[in-house]
């Protein structure tokens, strides 16, 4: 990273770690984890993203992608990387175990000048971030926060499990500037757990795979419809949606009409391997006109 990079503000400022995520059968591994596909969504969506993170300086190398595209990148160095396997049992049921764990951030890991930028996205993949870099963060600024990394734990063999029971203690005293974006699968599908989490901001959006998002307007509810698309790898859709929410919604000041922008880029990202299909922004205004 350049020294004026770290004097500059960026548009939009994402903090978690990078993932090594190890490919199937032990076939090498693929950067992953919400900075790598948000990152990558907002560049190309034509914000100057940023990203503070850590891993281990042997796998720098997971970081290029992001600054071959123009993202800036703070990586504070660690002795290991949050690395991650899949495998699946013979009902497709999935276990996930993480084979280390990097550094956590704070503060004063993200360089000043960026906590100036207008969007901070908050992007845990394995509770990496302090409870309380919400509240040190300016509040003026959107800040939007996908919270699947402090629902994780694992046991001491690195066995990951997903609760949402209790609610992670950071998303308890969330600023009013948050829009909160999940999943109905990282509530279980409870109708009580969305009740529960849906308090928690003043904008919530819960995404429903195929079916209509859940938009959640200091209260309001309302339904934006999925986009069809002809799925290729799911992987990073939830990060590339909520990416394209946050931008749009600062944008024009309209959950609803963000939410429909942001199904139209993750109907998009899913159509091609990993990263290859994040779109453009005029290639996700199309692909919206496409479906009206």
């Amino acid at each position: 990273m350049s020294d004026d990079q770290i004097r500059m503000c960026p548009d939009y400022l994402v903090i978690g770690h990078v993932a090594k995520d190890v490919l199937p059968g032990g076939k090498g591994v693929t950067a992953g984890g919400t900075v790598t596909y948000s990152a990558l969504a907002a560049q190309r969506l034509g914000v100057q993203a940023a990203v503070v993170t850590s891993c281990a300086p042997e796998d720098e190398v997971l970081l290029v992608p992001l600054r071959e595209a123009g993202v800036w990148v703070h990586s504070v160095p660690s002795p290991t990387t949050t690395t991650f396997s899949n495998t699946y049992d013979a009902s497709g049921h999935r276990l996930q175990v993480i084979g280390g764990q990097a550094r956590q951030l704070s503060i004063e890991d993200v360089p000043e000048a960026w906590q100036s930028a207008p969007i901070v996205h908050l992007g845990p993949i394995a509770q990496e971030l302090p409870p309380d870099l919400a509240r040190q963060l300016l509040p003026r600024r959107l800040l939007g926060v996908t919270p699947q990394g402090w629902m994780r734990s694992w046991d001491a063999e690195g066995r990951v499990t997903h609760s949402a029971v209790p609610v992670p203690p950071v998303l308890m005293e969330l600023p009013k500037s948050t829009v909160l974006v999940l999943s109905i699968e990282d509530l279980d599908y409870s109708p009580e757990l969305l009740r529960s989490y849906v308090n928690l901001a003043p904008l919530v959006v819960v995404t429903r795979g195929v079916e209509p998002a859940y938009v959640y307007d200091h209260g309001a509810h309302a339904e934006a419809p999925a986009l069809r698309a002809n799925v290729v790898d799911l992987t990073g859709a939830g990060d590339v949606f909520a990416t394209a929410l946050f931008i749009r919604y600062a944008e024009t000041k309209d959950i609803t009409k963000a939410a429909h922008f942001a199904h139209a880029a993750a109907a998009r990202a899913i159509e091609g391997q990993g990263t290859s299909c994040i779109a453009d922004r005029g290639t996700v205004e199309r692909r919206m006109r496409r479906e009206t």
